[in-house]
């Protein structure tokens, strides 16, 4: 069997022989499922909307579609049409609210797993024609260490990586960090911790993860900011849509909007919140008035 993320390397080191890239490319993506992942992608697109960024989000977890049920959409077509060639990219182009553009996935798709090369190249091919449309393209990967989530990660020009403080998430972060560094030379490694009750308790996971992926993978990694377990997110996935936008001033969001500053590159402090279980009520009580 071929090294698919090779062969993606190569199709878009052709690709970028023949014309320069001025689209940035942001893969998302998680050690295992349940940390978030899909919930800090479509909001950190509308916080980036705000940035006058044009924002595309491709959800890349081709055979296990969650952008769509996140923002509660229907399209009509999918990447499936698109690997089958019945339809071109912006044809399946789907605008949602906030200004937002949805490449959907193929919930169910199961030959959509492993992408042969045929497919990588029309993929490739597609996403090239996007560099008019979009200043950043946001990948949600699928979780876990599957071939098109690490396809994805080596083709991008950053990755975020999504954890919890628990020590299991933490684990399977490592574990996607140490794929990664075996199949990756250079890649600008970011990591985004979630539902962390405080400051402290984020600095200390990722300062944990960090000592471990320095001594034994060798990696370079990033704290790109955290997400405070906010109950008003909980709320938002329910009603099938972002926080940002049904309660745009929430503690979680404003952290989004944080981590947006920090991708533009744009100086923010980091907000806080009021701590334990005052800060939890305050946030119930908030949710529950909306």
């Amino acid at each position: 069997m071929y090294d698919q993320a090779s062969t993606l390397r190569k199709l878009a080191g052709e690709r970028d022989s023949t014309r320069k890239r001025n689209m940035r490319v942001i893969a998302v993506s998680s050690g295992k499922g349940g940390v978030g992942k899909t919930s800090l992608v479509v909001n950190l697109a509308l916080a980036l909307i705000e940035h006058n960024h044009r924002v595309i989000v491709l959800d890349g977890d081709l055979g296990l579609a969650n952008v769509d049920v996140a923002f509660g959409i229907t399209p009509r077509y999918s990447i499936k049409h698109l690997l089958s060639g019945e339809k071109g990219i912006e044809e399946i182009l789907y605008e949602v609210e906030g200004g937002v553009k949805v490449l959907p996935g193929a919930s169910g798709v199961i030959e959509l797993a492993n992408l042969d090369r045929g497919q990588l190249k029309n993929v490739l091919v597609n996403l090239g024609r996007l560099e008019k449309y979009t200043d950043i393209l946001l990948i949600d990967t699928g979780a876990g260490l599957g071939h098109n989530v690490l396809n994805f990660i080596c083709a991008s020009d950053d990755v975020i990586v999504v954890m919890t403080p628990e020590p299991p998430s933490m684990t399977d972060a490592y574990g996607l960090l140490k794929s990664i560094r075996s199949q990756a030379d250079r890649l600008n490694i970011n990591i985004v911790v979630n539902r962390v009750k405080n400051e402290i308790e984020a600095k200390q996971a990722y300062d944990r993860l960090e000592h471990a992926v320095t001594k034994f993978l060798g990696l370079s990694i990033n704290l790109l900011g955290w997400v405070y377990d906010d109950p008003l997110v909980g709320k938002s996935v329910m009603e099938q849509k972002p926080v940002g936008l049904s309660h745009p001033t929430s503690y979680a969001y404003k952290c989004v909007q944080w981590i947006a500053s920090n991708v533009t590159g744009i100086f923010v402090d980091p907000p806080t919140q009021n701590g334990g279980i005052k800060g939890f009520l305050t946030s119930l009580l908030k949710g529950n008035q909306n």
